[in-house]
């Protein structure tokens, strides 16, 4: 460990000195990205007159954000060490008090053991801020996310492969306010994949979830609960139907638990589908449709069903000019009785978004984006609705 540690640390203080120490296969990639962007409605509030903005809270707001980070793959024999650093300064105009630095890392070992054993042991750190979309806390929420994870592969064929994996997240809240609903998730899953001759892939997966608010103190009279269980078991598809097309996806079946709240129990289909065409070598397009469903902490309910669709196209003008785009619909049930609030319906949320974006490479370490988002969201929730949009620009350094 310390024979690699060393060489490790040069590579991310000295740059120079890295370049000397490692093998010529290693990749060392620092880069530094600054982007500017002006929100017009930054904390979400619908446009209806009664719907005040809280004192010392401007609406629209303009954001800079500062990043240095790298991307470090060393190989070792058949071990393969990949680490991804990145730390960002975020800096308000109007709103000071949301000013924060942020960070992204991720560290993995892929390992190889012999023709038939491999796999991957990794961790991933994250810290951003909380956004404002399904909140009434306009402050600043600092979200920190920690991620072990491993997985292993046994390959008892050139075509059968079995597989099992852990997974462990759990995410933690700065605000004082949002405590309650600090969330851990324990996953465990085992698949089966088979490769067709034509380099198709066909799989069963099972998967095996608990989540936990281990903020929350569980009050049988209150009907408050701190943690639930999930079953999903999915078929995986990927198929190469023409040179130009080719599907991904997997159909699946959800049994949701509530082990102390019967009437939180969920069972159904979900699914998540992709289609991507390829007309021409400078041309795609990605057609996608899901149905899914996630947790959701509130008074009202416990999750939400999801089900949407997207388009995305993207056009390689030239080599140094890219132009692409994203057009996306999606109602939200929130369903999962709380037993807390009889009076109110069912939320019903219909969510409608579009990005598009131009990149220009002048030179091959550096890049330059345009771009613009908006959205709207439609509800049956008084005050809930929004329109918002944004523009940004940023500049990308590669060393």
């Amino acid at each position: 460990m310390v024979k690699y540690g060393v060489p490790l640390c040069l590579m991310w203080f000295c740059p120079a000195t890295a370049q000397a120490v490692a093998d010529s296969s290693d990749i060392f990639k620092p880069y530094v990205t600054d982007t500017v962007t002006y929100d017009d409605n930054l904390f979400r509030r619908s446009s209806d007159v009664n719907a005040v903005m809280p004192s010392g809270f401007v609406q629209d707001d303009v954001m800079n954000q500062a990043t240095a980070g790298s991307a470090i793959n060393y190989t070792l024999g058949r071990q393969k060490f990949n680490l991804s650093l990145s730390v960002s300064d975020n800096r308000f105009v109007n709103n000071q008090f949301l000013d924060n630095v942020s960070t992204n890392n991720r560290a993995v070992w892929q390992w190889q053991l012999g023709r038939q054993w491999s796999g991957d042991v990794g961790y991933a750190y994250t810290r951003a801020m909380g956004g404002f979309t399904n909140t009434n806390f306009f402050g600043l929420d600092m979200i920190t996310g920690n991620n072990p994870f491993a997985n292993l592969n046994y390959t008892w064929h050139p075509r059968w492969k079995v597989r099992t994996g852990l997974n462990w997240q759990d995410f933690r809240h700065s605000a004082s306010q949002r405590k309650s609903i600090d969330w851990q998730y324990a996953t465990i899953l085992f698949g089966l994949d088979y490769a067709t001759p034509s380099s198709n892939t066909l799989g069963l997966q099972y998967s095996f979830n608990e989540g936990n608010y281990p903020n929350r103190e569980l009050l049988e009279r209150s009907l408050i609960d701190n943690r639930y269980q999930q079953h999903n078991i999915n078929s995986l598809l990927t198929w190469a139907i023409t040179q130009k097309i080719r599907f991904n996806g997997n159909l699946g079946y959800v049994i949701r638990q509530n082990p102390h709240f019967s009437q939180r129990d969920f069972s159904g289909e979900t699914f998540n589908l992709a289609l991507n065409w390829t007309p021409t070598a400078k041309t795609m397009l990605t057609l996608s449709v899901w149905r899914q469903l996630t947790s959701w902490p509130d008074v009202t309910s416990t999750y939400v069903i999801t089900d949407g669709f997207s388009v995305s196209p993207m056009w390689q003008a030239s080599p140094k000019v890219a132009l692409s785009a994203k057009f996306t619909r999606q109602t939200l049930d929130y369903t999962g009785d709380t037993g807390l609030v009889s009076a109110l319906p069912t939320r019903q949320d219909t969510l409608t978004s579009g990005q598009i974006s131009l990149v220009y490479a002048p030179v091959p370490n550096a890049e330059i984006t345009l771009g613009y988002q908006g959205g709207t969201r439609a509800t049956n929730y008084t005050l809930l609705d929004y329109t918002f949009n944004s523009v940004f620009s940023s500049l990308m350094l590669k060393f």
